[in-house]
């Protein structure tokens, strides 16, 4: 998987049909399917791989089928898929029992989130973690723009003097911490 990324660092990720041509038709050879139901699933990735891409499907995200365990042994026999993105570490188990690539997505917010992720790691070892997300700054950049009357306050893995001053800078009015060498 790490040779994969090295020579792919842009990820075509699609949620629907509309850019999946765009995507099948990129430089790029991984594809994240998200946001998919299970009846059209299988000619998706049918035609992703006519064109040599390898398809990861976020399996908590699929419509018609259970985020189980057992969902993942059903995807790999009848969908033929290269990968499955989830955030749960039972699937994570399951996909590694079955010689099935799976990337674990992690939602990062505060210190607890990322002390759960690091005891998931210690359980299971998945081939990749994706981290999200993956630029705060833009968010809280698009925010006070859209809403200039709402004050933001930047919260969340916050323990250094830079990082403060780059919520600040980026819109936010005030930053919350945990630290209290900040304080």
């Amino acid at each position: 998987m790490k040779e994969l990324l090295e020579l792919n660092p842009i990820i075509c990720a699609i949620k629907g049909s509309e850019h999946l041509k765009d995507a099948a038709l990129s430089d790029g050879d991984i594809i994240f399917l998200l946001n998919e139901d299970i009846m059209g699933l299988k000619e998706k990735i049918k035609f992703l791989h006519k064109h040599n891409k390898k398809v990861f499907v976020h399996i908590d995200m699929i419509t018609g089928i259970s985020s189980s365990p057992i969902s993942v042994d059903y995807m790999k026999k009848e969908f033929g898929l290269d990968g499955i993105i989830t955030t749960k570490t039972n699937i994570v188990k399951r996909a590694i029992e079955l010689d099935l690539k799976v990337v674990q997505r992690f939602f990062f917010i505060d210190s607890m989130s990322l002390e759960n992720a690091i005891e998931s790691l210690r359980k299971v070892k998945p081939n990749a973690i994706e981290i999200m997300p993956g630029v705060i700054q833009k968010v809280i950049k698009k925010m006070s723009k859209t809403y200039p009357n709402v004050p933001i306050i930047c919260g969340g893995l916050i323990d250094k003097k830079e990082e403060i001053i780059s919520g600040l800078s980026s819109g936010a009015m005030a930053i919350s911490t945990t630290d209290i060498d900040i304080w």
